[in-house]
């Protein structure tokens, strides 16, 4: 693979993905991110806003912390603690989220190209506390806590001498503690370019497409992901 045929995946998905918004949400997340690497260490944290319902109103925000180690060559270890304030849409009210993830990340260099495989499981515990009925009964989650197994394919297309770098990934979710049965419940593509401001700053944009499966509602979703990331 060249970086011409490259390129030009990358134009297709992206027409794809214009093709299958259309009638369907779209929304916008914005991010801030730092990063302090140390010897094999790395800590990082995040604040995050995201948009939903055509970029109208907030879906949730949310704080991230974390770090991760070189284990072995081409392969990191971490795990990160996030906090969400999301907007339960059937109660018209925000409601505290804590979830926890821990990912192992495997990269390989060939050429221009670097693949990685991140492995994820995240558990993310919800507050029922505000899910009041008119009976004055708590509205229990139908998975509380929640588990899922996330696995994400990334390619990236290093250019040289050039500021742009990029990439085309796809990611599956798949949920592990569900009463009827564990199953896969979502499925998403993104095309990415990270854009090197200076040494120690960054600037990511993407396109998604996120679509659920296997749900009584399932929904597909259409994201500008724009994110700064600072490095020290």
């Amino acid at each position: 693979m060249n970086i011409r045929i490259f390129f030009i995946v990358v134009l297709l998905l992206l027409s794809g993905m214009a093709a299958k918004a259309r009638s369907r949400d779209f929304g916008i997340w914005t991010g801030v991110q730092a990063e302090k690497k140390w010897t094999r260490w790395s800590w990082n944290g995040e604040l995050e806003l995201r948009m939903r319902d055509n970029a109208r109103t907030v879906g949730r925000w949310g704080l991230k912390l974390g770090g991760n180690c070189a284990v072995v060559k081409n392969l990191r270890i971490g795990a990160a603690y996030q906090f969400l304030y999301f907007h339960d849409t059937e109660y018209d009210d925000f409601q505290p989220r804590h979830r926890l993830t821990t990912f192992a990340l495997g990269k390989q260099k060939w050429g221009n190209f670097a693949f990685s495989l991140r492995e994820k499981i995240q558990v993310t515990t919800k507050d029922e506390s505000d899910r009041i009925k008119k009976s004055g009964k708590i509205d229990t989650y139908k998975i509380n806590p929640a588990w899922s197994w996330r696995n994400r394919l990334k390619i990236a297309c290093d250019i040289p001498r050039c500021r742009f770098t990029p990439a085309i990934s796809a990611e599956t979710f798949y949920q592990l503690n569900r009463p009827d049965g564990n199953r896969f419940n979502g499925v998403r593509i993104a095309v990415s370019v990270a854009c090197r401001i200076d040494r120690k700053s960054t600037l990511n944009i993407s396109g998604i497409y996120h679509r659920d499966v296997n749900e009584q509602r399932p929904q597909d979703r259409l994201v500008t992901d724009v994110c700064y990331a600072y490095s020290f």
